[in-house]
């Protein structure tokens, strides 16, 4: 079977009529094949059009070679159907796909660097460049040629030449293709082997703007936006500054120092409560120390704390160990949130009881072999070193067991 690409001269035909050739089930229906189709199948980063054959609605199309398979939910019925493009879909990627021709062209003339991939997605497109090192510099100089040529609104013409003549005409990145190639030519500025749909101008791409930008192994990815997405990004982006600006009592553009000013106020705060806590816990140890009883020369402190005082456990631990001959058995019942501050439960579980074990320097009591004794006779686990362990897992009702065993093989 061999299937006419009718998107191949005509981007913009949105309906034509086709003989169906062959159709076979599917695991979702019927694969549909037709003599001609202007449905685009997803290939070279670009994902397939969507629309309807004969009224029914197409699932996808797959590119097979020469032929199109048009995956749809049933076998139509006539021997001729019509087909209908969903063209805001088609539209769409017609942007995001010259954008990104023009975008890479940028980024090689302005700053030497070939795109190694490229991808098409639902919100956002991607493209992958040749090195690890692109600064911020890099990106806006690209960016700005890129929409230079945007605004100067250059045709966008489709081309049909040999492989080995198109290989000769100075193309961004050489085919390996066979017959005759397709190109993309974007007037005085790029020329690419490309089987995907484009726009007629590049005033039809609109604003390109980079959205993102990380490092992927030894490639930079950059996350980018054409067209309408550029202009849903750039309303969302604002919204949000706004939302932000109201909420910290500024305009839009106040929003970034006004975070800034928070986000240090927030970092005193936490050092002051932090710091605040610390004394706390250190009179709340005095405090259990003064009525624990003396075993074998040193006074061992055993205590259950709700979940809300995750931190202070901790921290009353730690201030019980600085005490002279002292041991501190502490358990923390269930947390219910993971964001506990440091102190987490475990392998980062969220509804687990916690331990710690501490004791003055010196000594030849081991808290790390204590702690592991305990938990493993309840199902935890847990480890630390010789002054200090932590762990979990333990059942909430049987804490109190828990930390009597515990009392038990330290004094045994």
């Amino acid at each position: 079977m061999n299937t006419e690409r009718l998107y191949y001269t005509d981007c913009y035909l949105r309906e034509f009529e086709a003989s169906v050739v062959a159709a076979e089930p599917a695991p979702h229906g019927c694969r549909v094949y037709l003599d001609r189709s202007a449905f685009y199948p997803e290939s070279g980063g670009q994902p397939s059009d969507r629309g309807t054959l004969g009224g029914i609605p197409v699932l996808d199309a797959v590119d097979e070679g020469d032929a199109v398979a048009h995956l749809v939910e049933r076998k139509p019925e006539s021997e001729t159907v019509k087909g209908a493009i969903d063209w805001p879909r088609r539209f769409d990627h017609m942007q995001q796909h010259t954008g990104q021709h023009v975008l890479s062209a940028a980024f090689e003339k302005a700053g030497g660097l070939k795109t190694v991939s490229f991808h098409l997605g639902a919100e956002t497109s991607t493209i992958d460049l040749d090195s690890d090192r692109v600064g911020r510099r890099q990106i806006e100089e690209a960016e700005e040629l890129a929409n230079s040529v945007v605004f100067e609104d250059r045709e966008v013409r489709i081309l049909f030449r040999r492989a080995g003549e198109a290989n000769q005409m100075g193309l961004r990145k050489p085919t390996s293709r066979e017959g005759d190639v397709r190109l993309i030519e974007i007037e005085g500025f790029d020329l690419s082997a490309c089987g995907g749909t484009h726009v007629k101008r590049t005033g039809e791409i609109g604003i390109i703007a980079a959205r993102k930008i990380e490092l992927v192994k030894r490639s930079t990815r950059v996350e980018f936006v054409c067209g309408y997405r550029a202009l849903r990004s750039a309303r969302r982006d604002f919204l949000n500054l706004s939302e932000a600006g109201r909420l910290l009592s500024g305009g839009a553009d106040q929003a970034p120092a006004l975070v800034a000013k928070q986000s240090e106020e927030l970092r005193a705060a936490v050092r002051a409560r932090e710091k605040l806590a610390g004394r706390m816990a250190e009179y709340r140890a005095a405090e259990l120390l003064s009525t624990a009883p003396l075993q074998n020369g040193r006074r061992v402190v055993r205590q259950i704390f709700s979940a809300e005082e995750l931190l202070e456990a901790k921290m009353i631990a730690h201030a019980v160990a600085k005490q002279p001959s002292a041991v501190a058995l502490v358990a923390v019942k269930a947390i219910q949130s993971a964001k506990a501050l440091d102190a987490k439960a475990p392998e980062g579980k969220g509804s687990s009881t916690t331990l710690f074990f501490a004791k003055s320097a010196g000594g030849t009591a081991d808290m790390s072999a204590l702690l592991r004794q305990t938990v493993t006779r309840f199902g935890g686990k847990g480890g630390g070193a010789r002054d200090f362990a932590q762990g979990g897992g333990v059942a909430e009702e049987k804490l109190d067991e828990a930390l009597a065993l515990a009392e038990e093989l330290l004094n045994p």
